[in-house]
């Protein structure tokens, strides 16, 4: 597995500021509406931070974003890089069928050095004895061994926080943001291995539909409108739970 990318001990004050906007406002007014008062509020989040330094994990920047996305989507599906069998073919550095065309065809900002160095750290891609590259997964997997990447955690706790707390901001019952969720407090610990492999791989399948679902109506890649378009990122998590 590659190296571990180079970590950032600050944040950019922009970074700082979208945290406490997107993540810590939803979390401490739902708190506070719970009927916590501002002065414990702030006691435990002083208690919570000298908590927080005992972890020695590393959480570094990978900078991962929807271009990575586009490129892997683009792998799967599209003709010119599928093998006589219809899957993703494997394919060189450079060349007129290669990894660099691919990234150049999914017209996104990302490198093509950096997008295959994403690729293969987090074993979406392999380097097989041939020299070329091997799509190994369908989706975007953020689990690393040595560190906890910023970005996609960061996002995912955002998702979590102003779904769980979207009332707050509105009263009214349109439909919108929602969460489910199925789990059982009389399961056996042997059986959570079991559970976790059952549930994502069924949890795999329906994200390709969702998947499927979004290339089709990506503004990007559809038919142009004159009509004006508001564009939202829209989509699905899904995680396990195990307490």
């Amino acid at each position: 597995m590659p190296s571990t990318p180079k970590s950032k001990n600050l944040m950019p004050a922009k970074s700082t500021r979208q945290i406490q906007r997107e993540l810590l406002i939803p979390i401490m007014a739902f708190l506070h509406k719970s009927g916590i008062s501002k002065a414990t509020l702030l006691t435990e989040c002083r208690e919570a931070i000298q908590a927080a330094s005992s972890s020695k994990l590393k959480i570094v920047h990978v900078s991962i974003d929807q271009d990575l996305i586009g490129i892997i989507n683009r792998w799967l599906k599209d003709p010119v890089f599928l093998n006589s069998s219809g899957r993703p073919d494997e394919l060189p550095l450079s060349g007129k069928r290669s990894v660099r065309s691919l990234v150049r065809a999914s017209r996104t900002k990302v490198s093509p050095k950096k997008a295959l160095t994403l690729m293969t750290t987090y074993g979406v891609a392999t380097k097989v004895s041939s020299g070329k590259y091997r799509l190994v997964r369908r989706l975007m997997d953020y689990g690393h061994t040595k560190y906890l990447p910023f970005e996609p955690s960061y996002r995912f706790l955002v998702d979590a926080a102003k779904v769980s707390t979207k009332r707050l901001r509105r009263t009214d019952k349109r439909a919108g943001l929602f969460w489910q969720c199925a789990d059982n407090p009389r399961i056996d610990s042997r059986k959570m291995r079991e559970f976790m492999q059952f549930a994502q791989q069924r949890g795999l399948s329906f994200m390709h539909e969702i998947n499927d679902w979004l290339d089709e109506h990506d503004c990007a890649t559809s038919r142009v409108t004159k009509r004006r378009q508001t564009l939202k990122r829209i989509g699905v998590g899904l995680f396990g739970i195990c307490q």
